[in-house]
């Protein structure tokens, strides 16, 4: 049964690409939020005809999450995860749809993550005509990972479904030298709103409270705080303020990046973003703070995921293909919360490329099959995990 499930992803690189481009060519940004559910439905449909029980959890006015389960009580428990969302708007399918070029896939969101999605319904494919009844299959994607979730309940669904799993696959694109992920810093976005007083900088400059002066004071101390040792770094990636050079600004806005390998580090961020909100440098300002809450949890390098990487790793020999590195980087991904439940996690198992969030975004084709078959087999032996 293993070699025949093995046999099936060798052979399913074309319609793999199919069913890659009919996703890719369809808008699925924060503005469309028609394609997201577009993508949604086409990924339930494949499911559902395989003995999925599909459903399409919905927030008004946000993106649809999928959730299909296929149910087998006392066998392993395996989760894959992942988004729907691209970070392009509409338009960006048909003014650079999905196209094949020197053995390289390209097109808005092949490779963060739609190459991952395509990837992941041709081994549950296999697995499931092929006999496989050892694994019990729970599927969830969300709409909204590039805008951090901000109007549905899809960190609480990620941590439900991963609750309990002996084995959970974050479909993330899988870095260009074939490593996967298995640690990931965690994220805040606060936004720093200052206010001052107007006045002329030449006739009353002392009547005058700058907002920019303010933030600039604050945006040294928040520079202040990166520590590289720890892995905790803040940049105020945006400063906007002021309307002309001649009135002293009555407004400044700065909008900060926050990053942490650790849940105490990323508790202390948010104190210390805080504490400098609160703290006055110029008279007669006031500054208030949105967004000073943790977006992504770090996703930690646990003894239970080195071990599901390891158990990965060694299918790799087994299959003939060179042994996948792993790495800790710095963005931020939905690999998160379900780690946080225990539950051992792997991110960045999809196909390989480089690019994303780029116009030049692609996957390498081979990967597409290499990545499946190796996915398949760690799923097919998890018993030795």
């Amino acid at each position: 049964m293993k070699e025949n499930v093995l046999k099936q992803i060798r052979g399913s690189e074309q319609v793999m690409l199919q069913l890659l481009e009919e996703l890719v060519n369809i808008d699925s940004g924060a503005d469309a939020l028609e394609g997201i559910n577009a993508v949604a439905q086409k990924i339930g449909a494949f499911l559902a005809e395989l003995g999925f029980t599909v459903e399409y959890l919905e927030t008004e006015g946000a993106p649809v999450q999928l959730l299909a389960k296929k149910p087998q009580p006392g066998k392993k428990q395996v989760l894959f995860s992942g988004h729907m969302d691209t970070v392009f708007n509409k338009g960006t399918a048909a003014a650079r749809p999905f196209r094949l070029e020197n053995g390289r896939a390209y097109g808005p969101g092949v490779l963060d993550m739609k190459g991952g999605l395509v990837m992941a319904l041709y081994v549950i494919k296999a697995l499931l005509e092929n006999g496989w009844q050892d694994t019990d299959l729970t599927v969830l994607l969300c709409g909204d990972e590039e805008m951090s979730h901000p109007l549905t309940d899809a960190v609480e669904q990620f941590k439900k479904a991963g609750a309990g799993k002996d084995a959970v696959f974050n479909l993330e694109f899988g870095r260009v030298d074939g490593s996967v992920v298995t640690g990931r810093k965690g994220t805040t976005r606060p936004t720093l709103v200052v206010e001052g007083i107007a006045a002329h900088s030449g006739n009353e400059p002392e009547k005058g409270a700058s907002a920019i002066l303010e933030l600039a004071r604050k945006t040294v101390a928040i520079h202040a705080l990166n520590n590289f040792e720890l892995g905790t770094t803040y940049n105020v990636g945006v400063f906007n303020g002021g309307t002309m050079a001649n009135i002293i600004a009555d407004k400044a806005i700065g909008e900060v990046d926050v990053r942490f390998k650790t849940i105490a580090e990323a508790e202390k961020s948010i104190a210390d973003v805080q504490r400098i909100v609160e703290t006055n440098y110029v008279p007669n300002t006031k500054t208030t703070v949105t967004g000073n809450v943790i977006k992504f949890m770090p996703f930690e390098t646990t003894p239970g995921v080195q071990r599901l990487y390891e158990h990965y790793a060694s299918r790799a020999a087994a299959l003939g293909l060179p042994k996948p590195g792993q790495q800790y980087v710095g963005g931020a991904s939905d690999a998160c919360w379900p780690a946080l439940t225990g539950a051992p996690t792997l991110c960045g198992v999809g196909p390989c490329g480089i690019g994303a969030h780029s116009d030049s975004e692609y996957i390498e084709v081979a990967s597409l099959t290499e990545r499946a078959l190796l996915l398949a087999s760690c799923i097919m032996e998890l018993d030795k995990l």
